[in-house]
């Protein structure tokens, strides 16, 4: 699958897959969104690492 030539949704909807396989990274959001923070993002290292990752078969937390 050559995921650039899926519609946008579709694009959006594999990245949400592949990152909800970093347990970290989702206890970090569910936890983030019950803070009520006026403005807050995750960097781009650890959406980077864990689509890295998966792409090559390893652990999908941001550490690895």
């Amino acid at each position: 699958m050559v995921i650039s030539r899926l519609s946008l949704d579709e694009q959006l909807e594999s990245l949400r897959a592949v990152l909800s396989r970093n347990d970290v990274l989702t206890e970090v959001l569910a936890r983030t969104a019950t803070l009520g923070l006026p403005g807050w993002y995750v960097t781009a290292g650890c959406l980077f690492q864990t689509v890295w990752n998966v792409a090559t078969d390893r652990h999908g937390s941001c550490s690895s």
